[in-house]
Parts: C-alpha cells; structure tokens; sequence
C-alpha cells in the first residue's frame, strides 16, 4: 500500500523536485558551456588539442577535482561521471576509436568502457594479436587487452605481443570481475541449464553447487555467448556482466555470485603516444641479460640503488632462443622523470636487450 503523505509533506517533496530539476537544467548549461569553451580553445590553437586530450593530463584533472569532493557522492560515482564528460568532449574534438578483445559485452568491452567513456568510438577484435595489429596499423588509436588477474596471474599472450609490437603502454584499467545469475525464468528451480564460459564457471562454482545443485552447466566460447544462449531459452540461465543482461535481454537473479569478490583483473591500454606525467605514474619496460650468474642480480642493483620501487617482476621465455628469458618488469615513476630516466638508460646499456613498453597513470583501485 502507497504511503499517504501530508500536506506539509507533500510541499517539501514538491519543493525538492524543483530543485532538482532546477539543479539538472544548471548542470546542463554548464556541460554546454564547457564544451564551447573547449571548442574555442582547440579553434584558437589545433595543437593544444592533444595536450587537452592526453590521458596524462585527463588523469590529472581528474585527481586535482575529485580530491575536495564532498560526502554526498562516492568518489568512485564522481569519477564516472567526470569520464563521461570528457569523454563527451574528446569525441567533439579528437575522436577515439578504440579495439578491444571481443565479443561484446566482455570484461574488456567493460574496462574499456570505464576508461573511454560512452562517446569513444568501439571495435571488437576477436583476439589479442588482432587488437595490437589493429592499433599499430592505425586503424584503432587505442587498444584494451587483459595482462594479469589477481588469481589466475599474466596474460602470456599480452607480454609475448609487447616484446613483439612497437606499440605502447598508454594506460592500466583494473576492473573487478564480477558475475551475476543472468536469467528470464521466475526462480532458481526454473533454471533447466546454466550456460557459462569454463573460467566464469570454475570462479563461481561454490555458489553454484549451492544455488543450483544438480543443473548441467553447458561450457561456451564466452560470456557473451551464454548470455545469447539463455535469452533464446526461458528455461536456462548464465554467468555474466550487466552489460551482458541488457544486451541480451535478461534479467539479473542474483548479483556478485563469484566465489572470490576481491578478484580483479588488470587490464592494458595500447597505443602509440606516451602520456604526459601526473605525479603518479608507473613505468613499463623488458629486458634481457647476460646469461652468467649474478647477471639479473646486476641489473636490479641498479634500480636499488637509484631507491626506485619495482611493483612486479615476470619472466618469459625468449622465442629466438632457448633457455633465455625475457624479463618484465613495472617500476613507480614516469620515463620523464630526472631519477627514472637515468636509470632506464643505465639499464639499455646493462642489459644484452632492452625495450621501453611505456609510461602511463597508475590505475585506478576499484574498491574506491
């Protein structure tokens, strides 16, 4: 039964909708304001544009802006809605394409969403390989792509492809991976088949076997592709992303069904330029090194002694050559800086091979 209101309530409610709408009709005005300021700018001088426009820069203002923000919207909310303003502004002036690893609806579709904005331009790639050819070709300026998961570690085929390609590290996006219940039947006793893509299914599968004791889970390609699955089927069900329930046309049963909710995925933005510095920054880089003892020890030395913080370490094997590793490593700071820029060219000439992968933004933490 409908709550009966007061008259006295029904004023001040009637009262807060004006001002809400007022405060909306503002807010717009004000975001039409910006972009023709913006417009002016670019107009006034082309070549500030990329300088507007750098992901450095953004990230910047971003932090310089969100720092005072108030209690009554969580930071994170604060900076979904500044992303979508830039990137509102950034299709008006530069606009973006940006590859991702496919289909549709992925968690890198999702990551690259959260990094780009609505107002970016998309294309799906159907594999890693594709998503680098695709920037270093110029057909894509950006490229999203997984590199490491908080549980199933690197993504071998992300590094191979950076020893590989001239591209660069432009940004990290790290992305909680979260899986919902996707379904249109009426209740779990409804669910017939549980569609799933095999790693969805093993880090939901506690949940699972207690939830739906019993139903067959049928392995596909991907997330997206279970989703399809069930839309077509009432009887069925799948483990997805929101994206994936409004694409398909399913409703969420039941949200945040993984096993471990602290998992995240880190994922990589490729593309050609180098970001402008903002004050917290991480650096890229691989290398290979004399195959004697103590040869790696020599090289981290160097880094120690400079007092730079190396974040992570990995090793791949070398495809020229047996038995030889390449080593990638990430170090806080940015190649521009005094510290950081003497070190990297300590290490070229220390090392048998040496490559620069990137300077970029720390990634923001998605618990905040």
């Amino acid at each position: 039964m409908a709550k009966r209101f007061t008259n006295g309530e029904k004023r001040k409610l009637d009262e807060c909708i004006k001002e809400i709408e007022k405060l909306d009709e503002n807010l717009l005005e004000l975001l039409g304001k910006r972009q023709e300021v913006t417009a002016v700018l670019v107009q006034a001088m082309p070549e500030m544009a990329s300088q507007i426009f750098d992901p450095g820069e953004e990230e910047k203002m971003l932090r310089r802006i969100l720092e005072p923000n108030g209690k009554h919207l969580s930071p994170q909310a604060a900076r979904a809605i500044f992303k979508e303003i830039l990137s509102a502004a950034r299709s008006a002036h530069a606009p973006l394409t940006v590859a991702y690893l496919g289909p549709e609806t992925s968690n890198s579709n999702q990551a690259a969403l959260t990094n780009f904005g609505q107002c970016a331009s998309y294309r799906p790639a159907g594999s890693i390989e594709e998503v680098f050819d695709l920037v270093e070709n110029d057909e894509c300026r950006q490229g999203v792509v997984p590199i490491e998961n908080a549980f199933e570690g690197s993504v071998n085929n992300t590094l191979d492809l950076l020893a590989e390609h001239t591209v660069k590290v432009t940004a990290e996006i790290l992305l909680r991976v979260r899986y919902n219940l996707l379904t249109n039947a009426p209740d779990p006793g409804g669910i017939e088949r549980l569609y799933s893509h095999p790693i969805a299914a093993a880090q939901c599968m506690a949940w699972i076997k207690n939830r739906l004791p019993g139903v067959p889970i049928e392995k596909v390609a991907s997330s997206a592709m279970a989703a399809d699955e069930a839309g077509g089927d009432p009887k069925s069900a799948a483990l997805g992303s929101r994206l994936a329930a409004k694409r398909y046309g399913l409703q969420i049963m039941e949200a945040n069904i993984e096993d471990h909710p602290d998992n995240v995925t880190r994922f990589i933005s490729i593309g050609k330029t180098i970001p402008r510095p903002t004050g917290e920054d991480k650096t890229s880089i691989l290398f290979s090194t004399n195959h004697k003892p103590g040869a790696l020890f020599d090289v981290l030395k160097i880094l120690a002694k400079k007092n730079i913080n190396m974040t992570r370490i990995e090793s791949r094997p070398m495809k020229t050559r047996s038995w030889q590793y390449l080593f990638f490593v990430d170090i806080a700071g940015h190649a521009e800086e005094g510290t950081i820029s003497s070190a990297l060219k300590k290490l070229e000439s220390s090392c048998e091979f040496f490559k620069f992968l990137g300077s970029y933004p720390v990634g923001t933490s998605p618990w905040i």
